[in-house]
């Protein structure tokens, strides 16, 4: 029997869920490759913050996914500078830093605060690429003392090594390419266990159907009639920052809305692709959820139906996260 080897170095790369980088960062006490800490959000400064956030931001994504702390120094201390601007930073704008540097449009991180010892900071959540991005322009800056120095070099690729963002070794683009060929292998072995598991004798017929489905109900009762879906997209058109749009759209007056928001939602209302996927769905484990109409409807009428819903969903999630009391939604 031929037996199938998984490299050695996929296995020092697993990958973790958005709930464990988030457990991470709310944990960690030492930086390493899926943890820093950032002194300060000063977008302010431009080119000498920017491009030293976008190699980390770049690094994290390269290599597996990570988390940034911001407001703590590198030796885990509190720092001096206040970073609440991170939680109301519109994400398109660094997604268009990102591409400034990188020519890719990459929007799979978000927006949230985490509570370490007691006390709140912003932080950054980083889901891996598929692909490694390359950066196609030079990241410089002028420092205090006037000197230019350069964070990256046009066409370099980086990696995170430990608690640094380096430039990529063979070993970092042979563990990339393992990952992926290894999420394409389960996606394929998905469908095909499918046909292997069929009972004997079964035959198995693509063909398609007689007459197409000309309407489509979402629902989350467990014994309602299973239905594929060709085209997700047009059922769950909504990423996380167009939704964060549309509920800000449809209700001006909502203030403070995030990524934090939604997942307080989410946890008060027990949300997720399981107990409704007519509201989340998830393509593969390591996807971002999309989000239907549905979901953006539910949540504007909540919010307009009730002015303290987004506090009680808050301190819900706190409450979910730390073990704390607090109060329930009215």
């Amino acid at each position: 029997m031929e037996h199938l080897l998984i490299p050695t170095v996929y296995w020092q790369q697993i990958i973790m869920t958005k709930d464990e980088l988030l457990l991470l960062a709310e944990t960690a006490t030492t930086e390493d490759d899926q943890f820093d800490f950032k002194r300060e959000f000063q977008p302010q400064k431009k080119a000498a913050f920017w491009v030293e956030l976008i190699k980390d931001i770049v690094a994290f994504a390269n290599t597996r996914g990570g988390a940034i702390v911001f407001g703590i120094n590198d030796d885990g201390s509190l720092s001096d500078d206040n970073c609440e601007g991170l939680l109301s930073f519109d994400p398109a704008k660094l997604t268009d830093q990102i591409n400034k540097y990188t020519g890719t449009q990459f929007s799979q991180f978000w927006i949230t605060s985490v509570g370490r010892n007691g006390v709140f900071h912003p932080a950054l959540i980083i889901e891996p690429t598929r692909i490694p991005m390359v950066f196609k322009k030079v990241g410089t800056y002028e420092t205090d003392t006037a000197v230019q120095k350069t964070a990256f070099s046009l066409g370099t690729v980086y990696f995170r090594h430990g608690a640094k963002s380096e430039p990529a070794t063979q070993d970092d683009l042979r563990s990339s390419f393992d990952r992926e060929l290894r999420r394409v292998r389960e996606e394929w072995l998905g469908s095909m266990r499918q046909i292997v598991e069929a009972p004997p004798g079964s035959t198995v017929t693509i063909a398609e159907p007689e007459e197409p489905i000309s309407e489509l109900r979402l629902s989350s009762d467990p014994n309602a009639p299973a239905v594929t879906i060709k085209n997700v997209s047009d059922t769950h058109p909504h990423r996380q920052k167009e939704l964060i749009r549309k509920v800000r759209e449809r209700v001006p007056g909502i203030g403070r809305f995030n990524s934090h928001d939604i997942q307080a939602v989410k946890c008060a209302e027990d949300i997720n692709e399981e107990t409704r996927p007519d509201f989340v769905h998830k393509p593969h484990e390591l996807a971002s959820p999309q989000y239907s109409e549905g979901f953006v409807d539910f949540i504007c009428s909540q919010v307009e139906g009730n002015g303290l819903y987004l506090i009680g969903c808050r301190e819900i999630l706190k409450a979910a996260r730390y073990g704390t009391d607090t109060s329930i939604l009215g």
